[in-house]
């Protein structure tokens, strides 16, 4: 009878990562399946990874579930979320993070907690993640709906003193990019989410390293304009209120100009991205 083989868990670059891997931590190891001969597998293979890594297993947990079925629905999964919350583990090793995430929402939600608890999740099958763009790529951040058509992206020190060159260069693109829409709207946009980078997400130390934003400006082919700014701070305290305009005045002015707002973690949960959608059509 031929037997499930996991997953190498040894070769090829490091696993993805959220939150600080401690040496010597407790951790608890899940996953989720149909079958459960693979689960018992997938098990194994992430408890022989957790000891090479010097990590205690303290709690294994599986459900016989298709991944469709949201987390807070399965029985193992919240098992282990609450030795995770309550502090009896301090790490999560997961095969790959839709196992427990689905869709770019809930997987922004998982980080957070995460970070908040705080603990570390680490996904050991998860080889192939989308890295953060280079300064300069033209790959812009992807999102819901058309696909993108043409970007333009570049890094700037989060200081006030980049703002005015980053509006200058914002128009120039947009411009060269071609984008139908409301140029100077866009534009106030594009300041207003760099300003507020400038303002939350700068270090508390003046050093050369001031920290970096990226910028990204990307045409879908809808002609839907998407303006990011991605900074190194990935905490954002009342997210929904800045966004909904009840707290702070930069988000409310954004929405005012017609933007829809929305923000998301990076895949390793370092960084934050701000993004705002015009329509071709957004007027002042």
């Amino acid at each position: 009878m031929t037997h499930p083989t996991p997953t190498p868990t040894t070769a090829g670059p490091p696993a993805p990562t959220v939150g600080a891997a401690q040496a010597g931590a407790d951790v608890a190891l899940y996953t989720a399946s149909v079958n459960s001969r693979v689960a018992a597998v997938t098990l194994a293979a992430l408890a022989e990874f957790a000891t090479r890594r010097g990590w205690t297993v303290v709690h294994q947990a599986y459900d016989l579930t298709p991944l469709h079925v949201p987390a807070r629905l399965r029985t193992g999964w919240r098992s282990v979320a609450q030795l995770l919350d309550t502090g009896r583990a301090a790490g999560l090793v997961v095969p790959a993070e839709h196992e427990i995430a689905r869709n770019p929402s809930e997987q922004n939600a998982l980080r957070a907690w995460l970070l908040r608890i705080p603990a570390f999740a680490v996904y050991p099958h998860a080889r192939h993640h989308r890295p953060t763009p280079p300064p300069n790529s033209a790959t812009p951040l992807l999102g819901p709906g058309a696909p993108v058509d043409r970007a333009w992206c570049r890094s700037y020190t989060l200081t006030p003193a980049s703002l005015r060159g980053l509006r200058d260069a914002a128009r120039m693109y947009l411009t060269v990019l071609g984008w139908p829409g409301d140029i100077p709207t866009a534009v106030e946009v594009l300041s207003r989410l760099a300003h507020n980078a400038v303002i939350h997400a700068r270090p508390g130390t003046e050093s050369e390293a001031d920290g970096k934003m990226t910028v990204r400006l990307a045409v879908a082919e809808d002609n839907v304009l998407l303006v990011d700014v991605e900074d190194p701070r990935p905490e954002f305290p009342d997210s929904k209120a800045a966004i909904e305009g009840e707290k702070g005045r930069g988000l409310m002015y954004v929405r005012l100009l017609r933007a829809q707002v929305t923000w998301s973690l990076s895949e390793d949960a370092r960084t934050k991205t701000v993004q705002a959608r015009l329509l071709p059509d957004t007027s002042p």
